[in-house]
């Protein structure tokens, strides 16, 4: 897979600047790999996760640089600001709510670049790496990503990925397994992931009833690990939509959204202040409206 776009990396960038999907996201930090390798580490990398980045004070120095933007995106104030001090601006993201947001922009110093129907990890590989033939590795990543599950071997090695730290030192070195290494990874993985699967049926066994801005559907307590898995499982009891939360370290409560294939959940998503993919969204909410969710009814 290639990108036809106008501009392209160089290792010759001024002081390139890597900001991805962060938030313990395996296909953000996929992407951010492809540029790590590319710049042979020599680039300022920043994971963040939506909601962290609230004005251009919370942004590193961008003036004069190379910004590259993965798997993510920002308001379109924020961006503007972006474009407007940087050298170079490379934005490569799938989520579809973020290309709604910035449908019209007009990228002064690169391009703004969504494509629904690649993981953020194979755009970034595409762009930065578009000769070489794309890892296992991010094949899988974009497998669950895109919740497409093609490769029946995908479960199992993601669930030993899941257990790797977030280091590009040791994801390069899980792209470069030999078949040997390969192999002891795939058992340790089908172990992990019968149990994780396990534990999902436990959780999705007592789902709560919830009303969201008046259409029915259910809901659960659980970590973010859990989201993806546990949607799945309730959107196919009550056919619309699974909400999915937990608190984090700030007090702000997390909801994911998972929906069956007919129920658009971004709408939902984007009156709570977030966003994201048809049949995967989420958003952030103050510790205060706890209750409403617990009560079973919330409004945006």
């Amino acid at each position: 897979m290639k990108l036809q776009l106008p501009v392209f990396p160089d290792r010759n960038d001024p002081r390139p600047l890597v900001m991805y999907h962060g938030n313990q996201c395996p296909d953000g930090f996929a992407a951010a790999l492809a540029a790590w390798l590319y710049f042979d580490g020599h680039a300022e990398f920043l994971a963040l996760d939506h909601g962290d980045v609230q004005s251009p004070h919370d942004l590193p120095e961008v003036a004069g640089r190379a910004i590259y933007i993965l798997d993510f995106s920002f308001p379109r104030d924020i961006l503007g600001h972006i474009d407007s001090r940087a050298a170079k601006l490379v934005l490569l993201d799938h989520h579809q709510s973020a290309a709604e947001t910035l449908t019209g922009f007009t990228c002064r110093s690169g391009v703004v670049h969504f494509e629904m129907k690649s993981s953020g990890a194979r755009l970034a590989w595409a762009f930065f790496h578009p000769d070489q033939a794309l890892p296992d590795l991010v094949r899988y990543v974009e497998d669950r990503d895109l919740w497409v599950w093609q490769y029946p071997e995908s479960a199992s090695y993601l669930a030993a990925l899941d257990m790797e730290p977030f280091e590009f030192e040791r994801w390069h070195a899980i792209c470069r397994f030999d078949a040997a290494d390969h192999a002891a990874f795939m058992v340790r993985g089908q172990a992990m992931d019968a149990k994780f699967n396990q534990l999902a049926q436990q959780l999705a066994r007592h789902p709560q009833a919830l009303r969201l801005n008046g259409i029915d559907g259910l809901m659960v307590n659980a970590p973010g690990f859990f989201h993806s898995v546990l949607g799945d499982m309730l959107c196919r009891q009550c056919n619309t939509f699974a909400l999915m939360w937990s608190v984090d370290h700030k007090g702000q409560v997390k909801c994911g959204l998972r929906s069956s294939s007919g129920f658009n959940c971004i709408p939902l998503a984007q009156s709570m202040g977030g966003g994201g993919h048809a049949q995967a969204s989420a958003f952030r909410m103050p510790y205060q409206r706890l209750a409403e969710l617990l009560g079973g009814r919330l409004d945006a």
